[in-house]
């Protein structure tokens, strides 16, 4: 911003960034929160979530079924559980990246619906069971 002064040139900087975000930045952001949200379907069943949570029915039974987390909890306390554990789940600040543990509050965070396919919509289908002959 060459002739302007610091905060003019600061203002111009400002507008040209909340233009471009009218302009590419929604959708750049909705393509960045469904990628993070597959990424974190692909972490919980992964690193061994859905052995104890389910999503819909489909998954463990050790623990509270999570279709609709999203609705009863904000992303801050769904981080702080996964992190941190606590009333009887492990925690999972060590065992999962910084990444991880956004993308997997990123994908619970949407999960706000009882009814199918809700947020499994972005897991990986279940492997069908092998058959003896």
């Amino acid at each position: 911003m060459a002739g302007l002064s610091g905060r003019a040139a600061w203002g111009c900087t400002i507008l040209f960034s909340f233009i471009a975000f009218i302009c590419i930045g929604a959708d750049a952001a909705h393509a960045v929160s469904v990628d993070a949200r597959q990424r974190g379907a692909v972490v919980f069943q992964s690193k061994g979530c859905e052995r104890c949570h389910s999503i819909l029915g489909v998954g463990g039974d050790r623990a509270p079924d999570l279709g609709s987390v999203g609705q009863r909890k904000t992303a801050s306390q769904i981080r702080m559980q996964v992190v941190s554990g606590g009333h009887g789940m492990p925690p999972f600040g060590k065992v999962l990246s910084k990444d991880e543990v956004k993308d997997v509050v990123v994908f619970l965070t949407a999960c706000k619906t009882e009814a199918a396919p809700g947020c499994r919509q972005w897991m990986q289908p279940e492997p069908e069971p092998a058959q003896t002959q």
